[in-house]
């Protein structure tokens, strides 16, 4: 049987930063991947949606996951991405400071 547990944005920032200490490249790829979405998604009040030069509107997997938290002032979720400058090294993740929960 699965427990199913609350989860609160510190669970998340734990899970992945493990996930990109253990496939520093694939979870990079994962998080710098857009695909494009809907204007519906878009619109969205918490899911985060960026837009191409050409105003085309494209989500990525933070911003959806960030959109289970809702979103601060000036509308980021709880979850920030830190990239490394040696593309080898994992990303880390940490927690928004603006952010409350």
């Amino acid at each position: 049987m699965i427990t199913v547990k609350p989860v609160v944005p510190q669970d998340v920032i734990n899970l992945l930063n493990e996930a990109s200490k253990l496939d520093p490249a694939a979870i990079r790829a994962l998080i710098k991947n857009r695909v494009p979405c809907s204007g519906g998604l878009a619109d969205h009040p918490t899911i985060q949606v960026d837009t191409t030069e050409d105003g085309e509107p494209r989500v990525g997997m933070l911003g959806v996951i960030n959109g289970l938290f809702g979103v601060d002032e000036n509308t980021w979720g709880p979850v920030i991405e830190n990239f490394p400058n040696d593309t080898r090294d994992p990303v880390t993740f940490s927690l928004n400071p603006t952010f409350r929960e």
